[in-house]
């Protein structure tokens, strides 16, 4: 174990001409993975959901975050809570995974311990002579912030503000205005066999596109035109031309507008969310871990309710190249379990993965990172 950590702080922490692929080891060993769980799902800023999809008074989300069960909350007061999901009495989980509706109450399935949509505890029947101080019997609460519409929550309560880790992404975000975007769709909820680390670099490089994506994205957004815009350990912004199949009557109609909407970003936020930025909508997909060589993945979209058109094409569209997703990496896991295979260099396209091994090792070894860079192209997004 001490020579693969050796291995995994050294590979992460180099730079784009040393970079390499990580051990292999580190993608199936439990031990790594407990680390990961402790140092970063447990104290870092983890992607939970879109504001938009727990609008109402009553509504929230209940998922798992490094062995916690965690609820946001929408109470009745309008405002939005994070807090466990484990009840005060004996532990059992509250709400059920997933979104749902929830009323005033919150109420324990096994013996009714009742809170409110704030965590406080309201009662507890059938205590016989028993005394139950309801003041410490309150459901743990944690951070929770928002970001272009998107929660984001911290197990750490002395961790410093989601402001000040995603300082200066909004220079390159703002053209396209997400704050329009007040509506939701949900996406799947998919279980991989595959390392969250595997899914993560998956999803934040576009090398892959070309080939496992042939069908599906390349059409929209091909390889060739991928670029890197801005970035380092923190954050990690890509950028790409998108193809334009709109007819030349339909672009004359649309006059003129900035360059920048002809074009997509890749926005890459560590541990474990990656989102795609257009004018029309901003879609991601989220990899939290299940186990060292599992994950839960999830998927969602914000957008301008004006500009929402789901038909069976496009569904079938983004099925299918979710489908491609899950298949690829579900392979490469199974390279993963190889004691002999080692992991090549790490091409130009590629930088977006080298910004997230940089992340990892800054906060699993405490590694001093390169700083941020901005690409050529990152003009197009601050004009």
């Amino acid at each position: 174990m001490k020579e693969l950590l050796s291995q995994y702080q050294q590979l992460a922490a180099a730079s784009m001409d040393e970079a390499t692929a990580l051990p292999f080891a580190t993608y199936c060993n439990d031990d790594i993975f407990k680390l990961e769980a402790d140092k970063i799902f447990s104290k870092e800023w983890v992607f939970a959901c879109a504001e938009q999809a727990i609008a109402n008074p009553g509504d929230y989300f209940s998922f798992n975050l490094a062995g916690e069960a965690i609820a946001i909350v929408r109470g009745q007061d309008g405002e939005l809570r994070a807090m466990s999901n484990n009840c005060r009495h004996r532990g059992t989980p509250l709400l059920d995974e997933g979104f749902g509706h929830v009323g005033r109450n919150i109420i324990c399935p096994y013996h009714a311990w009742t809170y409110d949509d704030k965590g406080a505890l309201k009662g507890a029947p059938h205590t016989g002579s028993i005394r139950i101080d309801k003041e410490k019997h309150c459901l743990p609460q944690f951070q929770l912030q928002i970001w272009s519409g998107l929660l984001f929550i911290n197990l750490d309560d002395k961790a410093p503000p989601l402001s000040q880790r995603l300082r200066g992404i909004d220079n390159y975000t703002a053209i396209f205005e997400p704050q329009r975007f007040d509506s939701y769709s949900g996406g799947n909820l998919e279980h991989w066999d595959a390392n969250w680390k595997l899914a993560m670099e998956n999803a934040a490089e576009g090398y892959h596109v070309f080939k496992v994506h042939k069908e599906t994205l390349e059409t929209v957004g091909p390889t060739k035109t991928a670029y890197y815009v801005a970035g380092s350990a923190e954050w990690t912004i890509t950028g790409g031309e998108s193809v334009d199949n709109s007819s030349k009557l339909m672009k004359w109609f649309r006059g003129g507008y900035p360059e920048a909407y002809s074009h997509y970003l890749t926005i890459i936020l560590p541990p474990s969310f990656v989102a795609i930025l257009s004018y029309d909508s901003l879609s991601w997909i989220q990899m939290l871990p299940d186990g060292a060589d599992k994950s839960v993945i999830r998927s969602g979209a914000i957008f301008p309710k004006s500009m929402f058109k789901e038909d069976k094409q496009s569904k079938a569209f983004t099925e299918a190249f979710f489908a491609e997703d899950k298949w690829i990496c579900e392979r490469a896991q199974r390279g993963m379990q190889s004691k002999l295979g080692k992991g090549g260099k790490l091409v130009e396209l590629e930088k977006s993965v080298v910004d997230f091994h940089q992340y990892l090792a800054s906060r699993l070894f405490g590694e001093n990172v390169d700083e941020f860079i901005e690409g050529d192209n990152a003009k197009i997004f601050k004009e």
